[in-house]
């Protein structure tokens, strides 16, 4: 029963991102899909350091200063807090990167109302309070030696 709970949260995760990167295609947004997460991941912790981004979602530091260099070279963020002109390592969304993210927004309000489609209220919160001491438990095991 465990590992096949552990299989459907892997795939509910995976399933996520696909269906994630195709609503951003069909409403125009044609940059990769991991500038959009790291755009959206900016516009919902602002400011925040590249070292904090790259443990909140477990990113490699060079995917993530080559994304914050492109999505910076396209005008969707600026450097910001103690950024040097060699070494981007906190930025903000600016105007054009705001807009994008208030897209990306929408769509992931679409995509939660399609997975809790059917779901009564009761259950929604159900089903959040379990993901989350399902993630506690992870966060909070024990380290490995």
């Amino acid at each position: 029963m465990q590992q096949k709970l552990l299989d459907k949260m892997a795939a509910l995760s995976v399933a996520s991102r696909s269906r994630l990167s195709e609503l951003a295609q069909r409403d125009g947004l044609t940059h990769p899909p991991f500038q959009l997460r790291v755009l959206s991941v900016v516009g919902r912790f602002p400011e925040q350091h590249q070292q904090a981004l790259m443990q909140k979602r477990g990113w490699d530091k060079g995917q993530v200063a080559r994304a914050f260099k492109d999505l910076e070279r396209q005008g969707l963020i600026r450097r910001c807090g103690d950024s040097t002109p060699r070494r981007i390592t906190q930025v903000a969304l600016t105007a054009e990167g705001q807009g994008i993210f208030e897209r990306l927004e929408q769509i992931r309000d679409e995509l939660m109302a399609t997975t809790l489609s059917g779901f009564s209220t009761a259950e929604e919160r159900a089903f959040e309070t379990l993901m989350t001491r399902a993630l506690d438990n992870i966060i909070e095991a024990p380290p490995i030696e």
